[in-house]
């Protein structure tokens, strides 16, 4: 995660916006569980934070053993026709941002519900929680 992403972080996250770290073997869990691998800087983001965001930019991830906010999002759209290999990190309403697993970038993508193709919106999950960060902090 970039230095200007843990910078937001530390300036606008209050007690509580974010799960705390989560342990290399629940990160595994969740993998196997998902039949998925997660991409490098969001596996980065879930052992530092679980899960959780600033400025009401929630991001998808792991609670302990609270469960998996992840897991959840991610079933559900699958059931929607979700292609397997997508890992939801952030869910609008009307339409989700993912990641594609199994791969060493970590590119975004947007897909909504009766679509069949995810379309690329960011190169990076950096990137991405950078811009959606910076949107959350302009807007709160």
């Amino acid at each position: 995660m970039n230095e200007k992403i843990k910078k937001m972080i530390n300036e606008y996250s209050n007690v509580g916006d974010f799960y705390g770290p989560i342990e290399e073997k629940r990160i595994r869990e969740v993998e196997d569980e998902l039949n998925v691998k997660f991409p490098k800087q969001y596996k980065d983001y879930l052992s530092t934070y679980g899960s959780g965001g600033i400025c009401g930019i929630d991001i998808e991830g792991i609670e302990g053993d609270l469960g998996s906010s992840l897991v959840q999002a991610t079933i559900k759209y699958r059931k929607l026709g979700l292609n397997e290999n997508a890992i939801v990190i952030y869910d609008l309403g009307e339409f989700i941002m993912c990641l594609e697993s199994n791969f060493e970038d970590s590119k975004v993508f947007s897909w909504e519900p009766g679509e069949k193709k995810m379309n690329e919106r960011y190169s990076s999950f950096d990137d991405f929680i950078e811009d959606y960060f910076q949107e959350g902090i302009d807007n709160y």
